[in-house]
């Protein structure tokens, strides 16, 4: 139950109330209802558009009981403007919610179907039951969001009156679509509510700053690596943790032995693909030493698939920046269309070609980090859909049957000068777009400026899952979603930085309580939400392999280990 539900019972305990028994005033209506009851089950308002005595407040709120329902309170439980056929039901505010929908004529397995769905605040459970109308419980089962739930009660004989109850178990679920059909005793085939067995892509992205590069040498000085940020980085306030070493030391990426072990971790623990963060400005390649050098040299790369994000943000020098000095621009995101046909061969003939290289069902997979950049490559949307249908015209004369574009949306930067363009869900149409995703939680608001200098991991998760829970609705597309580990950018800030208050774009809130068992719980909230959905592609994109100077990496650092690997495993190989 949830915690606000057993306060709310707390609170009456302590008032002298008893919570009223709804079972037993269930009984007292049968007997009242039995000699006019119709002979077929029927669920009154279940999609909850009868308002009717429902009383209206701020933003489609309606407070009071629904029509043809009962429940223990009377806040504020339906709202008309959220979820996908609005309006929806919030049983977390009413306590539960039930109906007493009638009685069966013949013996037969009774099938209630209903929609749940996260639109309020995350991490949402809601608990299902049927009920006979002498308190039996015929059947019960708790749901996460999802589509045409189903729970069946077997062999229910003639005669028996037939109650439905939904409780918010945890957080507050929206229920919606609510109705009760009969079929004959035994024909309904069990069937899990989340298929164990369906498998679930891990895709981890990775951020190449961890070996040496020409760029590197001319913007910093020779031989610099963002290891140097990493081993120099302080504590920036009391109870701060830094710096925290990796168990593997500080080696270059770019040696494919090195990469081999990070393959050979990877596959072990249950990390199907790396998703390189692959950089290419209008002079060429950026930090690509990891991949030509590292991964496709390593004896095992056969064991970890990989692909592209076109990290097309503009690049300026953040490593070791003072919020209180002027940011240098080193590197615009914006390319010529020479160059993105450059791009568009290159990435065909080198990397989709590759034996290793991730396909989504058959599709080479490539994503692009910063659409307003892309659009402003090109100057208007027609001009980019046009590039687009140009690069899948030459990935299927290469013999694919097409390209998988996928794109990240995100409403509020990390990186200085991103933005993101408006109106998404047309854009998507428009560019013919195949999929969306994230790169971190930061994106969709994770931190808590209002806890600076720290910002609690749970609450960026529900920020998240909210947004999660609209995505699904939204954008018309598949979106997959994605698990943070962390995020502790301070080691790229210099070492006299203020972290009295926040300072764009290094002197942000530090993640806290991102334990291995806090990713775990996240991991399994997203795997139940992918097989609860039958349509959602089983992709799952995860922040980061090796974000190091952003604090999320699922390698081993000293603090906790292979904690965050073992709980990839835990989730995502060892149930499946």
């Amino acid at each position: 139950m949830s915690s606000k539900i057993l306060s709310r019972n707390r609170r009456m305990a302590a008032a002298g109330c008893q919570t009223p028994n709804w079972l037993a005033l269930t009984i007292v209506l049968l007997l009242g209802l039995t000699a006019t009851m119709q002979a077929h089950l029927k669920v009154v308002n279940g999609d909850f558009s009868d308002l009717t005595g429902l009383t209206p407040g701020n933003d489609g709120w309606f407070s009071g009981t629904p029509q043809g329902w009962s429940g223990a309170g009377d806040n504020y439980a339906v709202n008309q403007k959220s979820g996908a056929t609005p309006p929806v039901c919030n049983p977390s505010r009413v306590d539960h919610l039930h109906q007493q929908i009638g009685t069966l004529e013949e013996a037969g397995d009774v099938v209630l179907t209903f929609d749940v769905a996260d639109v309020f605040n995350g991490e949402t459970v809601l608990k299902a039951s049927i009920f006979d109308g002498e308190q039996h419980q015929l059947a019960s089962g708790e749901f996460t969001d999802g589509e045409k739930q189903t729970l069946v009660a077997k062999r229910v004989p003639a005669g028996t009156a037939i109650v439905i109850r939904f409780d918010a178990t945890q957080s507050t679920p929206a229920l919606d679509n609510v109705f009760v059909t009969v079929q004959a005793p035994g024909s309904v085939v069990d069937k899990p509510r989340a298929a164990a067995n369906t498998p679930i892509t891990v895709a981890a992205y990775y951020y190449a700053c961890t070996h040496p590069d020409p760029r590197w040498d001319k913007n910093k000085y020779p031989g610099f690596t963002e290891w140097d940020e990493i081993k120099s980085a302080k504590p920036r306030f009391p109870g701060h943790r830094q710096p925290n070493p990796p168990v593997w030391g500080y080696r270059n990426e770019a040696k494919p032995e090195v990469m081999a072990q990070k393959i050979a971790a990877a596959a072990d623990y249950g990390v199907n693909a790396f998703i390189f963060d692959w950089y290419y400005y209008n002079d060429g390649p950026y930090l690509e030493g990891a991949l030509e050098e590292g991964f496709l040299h390593a004896t095992n790369n056969a064991r970890v698939k990989f692909a592209l994000m076109w990290a097309n943000h503009d690049w300026y020098d953040i490593q070791g920046y003072n919020p209180t000095n002027k940011l240098k621009l080193l590197y615009p995101g914006k390319v010529t269309p020479a160059t993105w046909d450059k791009i568009c061969d290159l990435v065909i003939a080198r990397y989709f070609k590759h034996p290793s290289y991730w396909l989504v069902d058959g599709k080479p997979y490539f994503s692009i980090y910063e659409m307003s950049q892309f659009l402003d490559s090109f100057g208007s949307i027609e001009n980019a859909r046009a590039a687009l249908d140009k690069f899948r015209g030459k990935v299927r004369a290469a013999g694919f049957p097409d390209l998988h574009v996928n794109a990240i949306v995100w409403g509020e930067p990390n990186l200085p000068g991103g933005k993101t363009p408006p109106g998404w869900p047309k854009l998507c149409r428009d560019l013919a777009l195949d999929s969306l995703t994230s790169y971190t939680w930061v994106h969709h608001g994770a931190l808590n400026y209002n806890t600076f200098p720290v910002s609690d991991y749970v609450w960026g998760r529900q920020k998240y899952l909210s947004f999660w829970a609209r995505a699904k609705t939204d954008y018309g597309i598949p979106y997959f979603p994605n698990a943070m580990v962390n995020w502790d950018n301070s080691p790229r800030a210099a070492a006299n930085a203020d972290w009295s208050h926040p300072g764009a774009h290094v002197v942000n809130p530090v993640v806290t309580g991102n334990t291995p068992a806090a990713f775990k719980q996240s991991l399994e909230i997203i795997k139940q939400r992918l097989l609860a959905a039958p349509t959602q592609p089983k992709i799952v994109t995860i922040n980061a392999w090796n974000e190091w100077p952003e604090g999320s990496c699922l390698e081993p650092a000293e603090q906790y280990g292979y904690g965050y690997l073992e709980a990839i495993q835990a989730v995502f190989q060892k149930a499946q």
